[in-house]
């Protein structure tokens, strides 16, 4: 498995953090404009045993992604796996944390394309840069929307 690793820090609570990460419309609102990607459904709030749905990838291109909450830890983790879509294996881990008077939100993604050594190749030289990019812009965005100051 790929690993992708994500951390920032943001000069708000935890708990506001933590909620803004459960109410998954905002996902799309931090996501960048390509691939497009929009949320066609998942209940409110956000709990264990959770299936959010989501379109992935430009018009006849796109693909129908099915994530399960798989964990949820209230203030501190929500966890998702694939059940279907792009990837062989996905599980994303939003983790966040009290940190001085601010928090920090790290997510941790592992993944798993293709299972040969081609595959391997392609996710780490070619997909692995590509996540590192989209979750630097998702905790820019994020940052912007929670008005949080922090570089």
């Amino acid at each position: 498995m790929t690993l992708v690793v994500k951390s920032s820090w943001f000069d708000v609570s935890a708990e506001e953090l933590f909620a803004f990460h459960l109410d998954a419309g905002n996902l799309a609102r931090i996501s960048p404009p390509w691939p497009p990607f929009v949320l066609v459904s998942s209940p409110k709030p956000t709990a264990p045993g959770d299936l959010q749905v989501f379109r992935v990838g430009p018009g006849p291109l796109s693909r129908t992604w099915h994530a399960r909450i798989t964990r949820l830890v209230p203030d501190r983790l929500i966890e998702d796996t694939q059940e279907s879509g792009p990837f062989l294996r996905w599980r994303h881990q939003h983790r966040v944390a009290a940190e001085g008077r601010g928090s920090r939100l790290t997510d941790v993604v592992s993944f798993r394309l293709l299972p040969t050594p081609a595959g391997a190749f392609l996710e780490f030289y070619l997909l692995r840069p590509g996540l590192i990019a989209l979750f630097a812009w998702r905790h820019r965005r994020t940052r912007r929307l929670l008005g949080s100051t922090a570089d």
